[in-house]
């Protein structure tokens, strides 16, 4: 019996079928790969967030330190090594590094690995390469912590289900060997007097008194992770996706929801400007005041650099 071929019309439209298939279930594998990697995201925040409240449990209620101090005084403008000693070993300095909030909670969370962005991304590095040689036990971190939380009293947060706690405000590239936060962080100038987070009044950010400004580092990086969002865990150790730069146009100039964005604009490329949300003072970062009720929101928000 003679075997009848497949003619060229059939062949072409068998890959035809194949290309149409092909189209419909590759955005969906995508979209799948990209859940998947949020899904151990949120398992890594939320993990990050109970370790935390245990060493509440153990610090009579007081939150981890954002930065440690150097020669008296506070190192926010510091980049903050993890662990605190990979890379040097000066007592001094190495207490200084002890205070980012990712080497104070590792005895509670006993590895590094959980604070790396889940899914592969890329790294910045402070640092030259001479610093990172092979084996070196430099962390990657892609967490940031709430500064506003430095030594603050957890007893006294006012709405713990919606604090940020833990975020990924520092963008889509992990810290090489460094805290990329914390996010936002508070400015502590004096060394005479306590570094803890103070409410900001129509004049209170005008002297720069310790506690009563806040700032951002901007390490240029996408603010777009896991599709347009990024994976938060909240005081109450709540994990979720949160949703940023959705309030956007064509020019990146629309501004974003001051109630869930810490960022005012993101540029079409969807790596963030500088700009972000303050209380109508301009002291702090809006949605980070650990004393905010997250119902009386300011008429008039801040958009600054």
């Amino acid at each position: 019996m003679i075997k009848k071929a497949f003619t060229l019309i059939e062949l072409l439209v068998v890959i035809a079928i194949i290309a149409i298939l092909a189209a419909i279930l590759f955005p969906v594998f995508a979209q799948a790969k990209v859940a998947a990697k949020k899904a151990s995201s949120i398992s890594n925040v939320k993990q990050q967030g109970t370790c935390t409240a245990i060493y509440l449990a153990d610090h009579d209620d007081v939150y981890p330190l954002s930065y440690g101090q150097y020669g008296g005084a506070w190192g926010y403008f510091y980049w903050l090594d993890v662990p605190a000693n990979w890379r040097v070993t000066t007592p001094a300095i190495v207490e200084l590094y002890q205070g980012s909030a990712m080497n104070s909670t590792q005895p509670y969370r006993k590895n590094y690995q959980m604070l790396e962005l889940a899914g592969g991304f890329g790294k910045f590095r402070p640092y030259s390469s001479a610093s990172y040689p092979a084996g070196n036990r430099a962390a990657s971190v892609g967490l940031a912590y709430n500064g506003l939380l430095h030594a603050f009293n957890s007893t006294s947060v006012n709405a713990p289900s919606n604090l940020p706690l833990f975020t990924q405000a520092a963008g889509n590239l992990n810290g090489d060997g460094v805290d990329p936060g914390p996010a936002p962080y508070m400015y502590c100038f004096s060394t005479t007097t306590a570094c803890t987070y103070i409410r900001g009044t129509s004049n209170s950010c005008n002297g720069f008194g310790n506690g009563t400004w806040s700032g951002y580092f901007y390490p240029n990086a996408s603010q777009w992770i896991y599709g347009k969002a990024q994976t938060w865990v909240m005081a109450d150790t709540s994990a979720k996706a949160r949703n940023v730069g959705m309030n956007i146009n064509s020019a990146g100039t629309a501004n974003t929801d001051f109630r869930t964005d810490p960022y005012t604009q993101y540029l079409p490329n969807a790596v963030d400007n500088g700009t972000a949300w303050y209380d109508q003072y301009y002291c702090h970062a809006l949605i980070f005041q650990p004393d905010f009720d997250f119902q009386t929101w300011p008429t008039n928000p801040y958009a600054g650099y």
